[in-house]
């Protein structure tokens, strides 16, 4: 899969999405040892002057992992890395990684992909796309994994006792991910009925990455689950637009069912899939209390959610995401002085202005580190 942009006359434009991306970057030179570590480090420091404290590597193979443990002392922010489920073997190489932080760093479990971008039309769909010249009529996008191949890779993370994230943007992915989850939890209640004890189905908290097109009939099976939506709520803004050109004005409201997933009692975080967009989580904020579009147009006015609860995805959420919310997440006697001093109080603020708020200090275990 993946998306090559391309010029009327059909030549290369340099734009690229996805595999296509993937591919062509693998072939690149790749930079010094040196040169990498100050890239990455360099990088840290985005986040940190987001006022981020934990930052996720979210698709860890050999190369990646080679350059974090070589810059694990140095980082100043907690990485949690998950590993592509392909390379399985370099989670079980590193198993000291998964039992907790090691430095900075850890090892939260693995990662697969099911599908592409709705931007880019390779989101698998359940109903067709928009027309548009060159794809058929009942285009629907396309999935990468098969059934068994979703179900192993559930197993292998269940096994392990290891998290499991799913990049799923259409409703098509988001259904074949449910679905494998639904099965596993079946053949988990069977093996309970054959002997006492074995794990409660839910507790594994799988996450949904992206669920941008998360049908409203999938989210009572996803709650039934224990399965944590990703929401890239900042979608609205940057690619809304063309969402709206992709699937019509009623489905392209739908993305991001964030509004609909706190009326169900779903707890979901908020991300920016950088370096897709920078890790801004102000503007991110702003998006799932406004959701305008590039054009001013609000896209799902139903779907907006209260500052308050925005807040929470990005804050105590996310620390219920990565099993950490003993440690993190709220500001409470005992856990991790992990703070953002903000130049507004985004409750106090209106909310078309939250994305003005700056990040003035960022602070990590009780020490300023920005």
């Amino acid at each position: 899969g993946g998306v090559i942009g391309r010029n009327p006359d059909g030549t290369p434009n340099g734009y690229l999405e996805e595999a296509a991306f993937t591919q062509i970057t693998a072939r690149a030179p790749r930079p010094g040892a040196d040169q990498a570590v100050q890239s990455l480090l360099a990088a840290e420091r985005i986040y940190l002057r987001n006022g981020i404290t934990p930052i996720q590597e979210g698709l860890t193979r050999a190369p990646e992992w080679a350059l974090l443990t070589a810059v694990r002392e140095k980082l100043t922010a907690d990485v949690v890395a998950y590993v592509d489920i392909a390379c399985a073997g370099l989670l079980h190489e590193n198993a000291s990684y998964a039992a907790g932080y090691r430095g900075r760093l850890r090892i939260g479990g693995y990662k697969l992909f099911l599908d592409g971008s709705p931007q880019g039309r390779t989101a698998w769909m359940r109903a067709p796309y928009e027309p548009q010249e060159g794809q058929p009529a009942d285009y629907r996008g396309y999935g990468t994994m098969t059934d068994e191949a979703v179900r192993d890779a559930i197993r292998k993370a269940r096994e392990s006792k290891m998290q499991l994230l799913a990049h799923c943007n259409g409703d098509g992915a988001c259904g074949q991910y449910l679905d494998c989850w639904e099965q596993a939890a079946e053949e988990e209640r069977t093996e309970r009925e054959k002997r006492a004890g074995g794990r409660t189905p839910g507790n594994d908290r799988p996450v949904m990455i992206h669920a941008q097109l998360l049908g409203l009939d999938q989210l009572a099976r996803l709650k039934a689950l224990g399965m944590i939506p990703s929401f890239f709520l900042a979608h609205v803004y940057h690619w809304g637009e063309d969402h709206v050109r992709n699937f019509g004005w009623e489905r392209a409201s739908r993305i991001s069912p964030a509004g609909s997933a706190l009326a169900l009692g779903i707890p979901f975080t908020l991300h920016q899939d950088s370096p897709v967009i920078r890790p801004d989580m102000l503007e991110t904020l702003w998006c799932a209390v406004n959701r305008l579009t590039r054009d001013g147009r609000i896209l799902g006015k139903e779907e907006r959610i209260p500052v308050w609860d925005a807040l929470r995805a990005v804050t105590a959420n996310g620390a219920w995401q990565y099993f950490e919310e003993e440690e993190k997440g709220t500001i409470s006697p005992g856990k991790r002085a992990d703070f953002a001093l903000l130049s507004a109080d985004p409750l106090k603020t209106p909310p078309e202005n939250l994305r003005d708020i700056r990040v003035l200090a960022t602070v990590k275990d009780g020490e300023r580190i920005w």
